[in-house]
């Protein structure tokens, strides 16, 4: 089994190459792009994608971020020929009537029970779809709302956690949610500077995990360690790491303010060789860390990106 890095970049009208997700090796060269072009369907455009997942079915699932083009897209996972992903389909949309919550998307997630989550940066909601294996409801459709948002005819179908001016529990501005293994649902809000816990299937609010009393500032990334006891927050604020301690309820510093050169805290994950990845998204690198405890100085593991990096994975196929 081998193991690369996937990325993908801010990309734009002028940077049609890096609207793509970009392949590199596990030691930090430049091998590929993801995502074969050729294969997309008619109407389809990749425009400045943001988080992707790989779903319970194996196949990919990349968010298209663009205003226009707000919709999470579905590719093989299998790699054909040529080492790249295949589109299938447009899995989830944003519709005005049906599916308005989904606009400019910025991560997608499954959860234990293999529904879809979208956080959607102009809606400031995580919405639910019904995951491709699903049998209770159509792929990619809007879940019924949880328990806790029952009642409100103002909330957009399939929300799982509203926007603050839909519900004092909400969202300011939503940036990454990802799930931890007690099937909590955790979502960095940047404006309020905390991170939320949300309840599995009910979606009631758990209150804040961590907050700025805790030195949280524009929280944006999120990443849990492999064991889940350590939470790992982009600190876009002041280009910082801090790290939490789940079995403690503890917080502190992981990468101190600009260590290593880190520069806006981006898309974050661990290696094969167990150390710490970044991708500083205004120097353009993506950064390693070595010491696990305390991490304080870093050292440049890709340099000369093309494009601000957003999100990267260590991929094993």
């Amino acid at each position: 089994m081998s193991s690369e890095w996937y990325i993908s970049f801010h990309g734009g009208d002028e940077k049609d190459s890096l609207n793509n997700i970009h392949v590199y090796s596990s030691d930090g060269h430049e091998v590929r792009k993801a995502l074969n072009t050729k294969s997309l369907a008619a109407g389809v455009t990749l425009r400045e994608l943001r988080g992707f997942v790989f779903g319970p079915d194996r196949n990919l699932y990349v968010v298209n971020s663009y205003y226009k083009y707000s919709e999470v897209l579905k590719f093989k996972g299998a790699l054909n020929k040529d080492g790249q992903h295949d589109f299938v389909d447009i899995f989830a949309k944003r519709d005005a009537s049906s599916n308005p919550g989904l606009s400019h998307p910025f991560n997608a997630v499954f959860d234990s029970e293999g529904d879809l989550y979208v956080s959607s940066q102009d809606t400031s909601l995580i919405s639910r779809y019904h995951g491709p294996t699903s049998k209770v409801g159509k792929p990619g459709t809007p879940v019924h709302l949880p328990s806790s948002l029952q009642g409100s005819n103002a909330i957009p179908p399939g929300t799982f956690v509203p926007s603050k001016n839909l519900s004092s529990n909400g969202v300011r501005v939503v940036r990454e949610a990802i799930f931890g293994l007690d099937g909590n649902l955790y979502a960095a809000d940047r404006e309020a500077n905390c991170v939320r816990k949300y309840q599995a299937h009910s979606g009631s609010y758990l209150g804040k995990l961590v907050s700025q009393s805790d030195g949280l500032d524009n929280p944006i990334h999120l990443l849990f360690s492999p064991d889940d006891r350590y939470l790992f927050i982009g600190n876009g604020g002041n280009d910082s790491i801090l790290l939490h301690d789940t079995a403690e309820n503890s917080t502190k510093i992981y990468v101190a303010s600009k260590a290593g050169g880190l520069n806006g805290p981006a898309g974050m994950a661990f290696g094969d060789d167990s150390r710490f990845y970044v991708a500083s998204r205004n120097s353009r690198e993506i950064l390693r860390y070595d010491d696990v405890d305390g991490t304080r100085h870093g050292q440049v593991f890709i340099k000369d990106l093309k494009d601000n990096p957003e999100f990267l994975i260590l991929v094993r196929h």
